[in-house]
């Protein structure tokens, strides 16, 4: 017989007997299973869930502006919109660059919706034929998407539920909105839609519609609009992606181009990002905690499997067994208890993340936390990751007190019996 087999040998027979003793033992491997398996529960739902938090948010962002905005400099920091031209020189090879997906126009103006109880600042989102409904198609729960032509400018517009809530407004129902520049101008337009994409501060205000009612509101000409949303191939390395472009653009811009400044998601909502890495802080310390305190729990365990078989250990090291293959003994006991308990946790977290992904059962206020349910994104890769880290932690947690408890002599562990 091997030495590794002979350690394997050992473990099997080094669990609890019938004595009182060996039935606290036996208890203690159960409290420390559970605990494993609890603790991995615990770690694969945070994960999943906080992964679910920035998927769902960063598909909302994406949706309203893309992954990069591209717009006149000072845009957003003065009340006038400030136009930027549609036909720079480079607009056709950034189309064909290879992060870029996707460019569409957009024109903004602000006023003021007034309906027979309520008024509400709102900002009037202008797109044209080139715009990507994908999104607001998501997300619309009555009515129709704005339909649109090349001839003339449509009257149809998209509101977002919250506004149609304050407001009272329904599908196909006529609305007034006041927009003031040098003087007030009144428009008349039909929702043809509700969309609810519980991202508050903008579901308050934006009207999304007709790109030509926006440039004649602004003053503008055809080929002025507030700027551009670029779509890229991924998200990853968005901030490199961004210095590429802008590369790119300084590269092939003429000195009749206007001047553009490109911001990215991580900016323009830098708010929903901060609090998304807020909870990735809490997710680190919540896991460090659970590896602690399941930790804690198997050494327990283990402490009270020693000190019942502390007289087999003095006289396993009578007969010349070293240290090590007696250490290796009780660890194999303890990888036991931790793969049990990481299965069990496991298999509990994957069947609750996936009723949940299907039922939504969990619901949310999305005034706090821009979703209506508990999300969830569900990752082998980071399942396994967390199930073989949380296994190697405890076994390492583990290694300090075997280190010092093996050493006992072999008369004076012969002798407690």
């Amino acid at each position: 017989m091997t030495k590794r087999h002979a350690s394997l040998y050992i473990a099997r027979k080094l669990k609890g007997d019938a004595t009182s003793v060996g039935k606290v033992s036996r208890m203690g491997t159960r409290i420390a299973t559970i605990s494993v398996a609890i603790s991995v529960f615990t770690m694969i739902l945070s994960i999943a869930i906080v992964r679910g938090f920035r998927s769902e948010i960063e598909k909302r962002a994406v949706g309203f502006t893309g992954e990069i905005l591209m717009e006149a400099p000072g845009a957003g920091f003065v009340t006038e919109p400030i136009p930027v031209s549609n036909k720079l020189s480079y607009l056709p090879d950034l189309k064909e660059h290879p992060e870029v997906s996707h460019i569409q126009e957009f024109a903004m103006s602000y006023g003021i919706m007034r309906t027979e109880d309520a008024i509400q600042a709102v900002s009037f989102k202008g797109v044209g034929l080139s715009y990507r409904w994908d999104f607001f198609a998501r997300h619309l729960r009555e009515g129709r998407l704005p339909a649109f032509s090349d001839t003339a400018s449509s009257s149809e517009v998209l509101i977002s539920k919250r506004l149609s809530s304050m407001l009272g407004i329904d599908v196909d129902q006529v609305i007034t909105m006041y927009f003031i520049g040098n003087s007030v101008r009144m428009r008349r337009f039909v929702v043809s839609g509700i969309y609810d994409a519980q991202l508050e501060d903008i579901d308050n205000h934006l009207v999304v519609g007709d790109i030509r009612h926006a440039q004649r509101l602004n003053g503008w000409r055809e080929d002025q609009v507030s700027g551009m949303e670029l779509f890229l191939t991924s998200k990853e390395r968005l901030d490199a992606k961004q210095e590429e472009i802008e590369e790119f653009i300084l590269e092939k811009t003429s000195d009749t181009d206007d001047g553009v400044v490109l911001k990215n998601i991580h900016r323009i909502y830098s708010h929903l990002y901060d609090w998304l890495d807020l909870m990735d802080i809490n997710v680190v310390v919540l896991l460090t905690l659970m590896v602690l305190v399941a930790g804690f729990n198997m050494m327990s365990g283990l402490l009270i499997l020693l000190f019942e078989k502390t007289a087999t250990i003095g006289l396993l090291k009578a007969v010349g067994m070293r240290d090590r293959h007696i250490r290796n003994s009780f660890l194999y006991n303890a990888a036991v208890v931790a793969i049990r308990g990481m299965i069990a946790g496991t298999v509990l977290a994957v069947v609750f993340l996936i009723i949940q992904e299907t039922t939504r059962f969990i619901t949310l206020d999305p005034a706090s936390y821009f979703v209506d349910s508990v999300p969830v994104d569900i990752s082998w890769f980071h399942i396994l990751t967390v199930d073989v880290i949380a296994v190697g932690m405890l076994l390492l947690i583990l290694m300090l007190p075997l280190k010092s408890l093996i050493r006992i002599s072999p008369d004076k562990a012969i002798r407690m019996r």
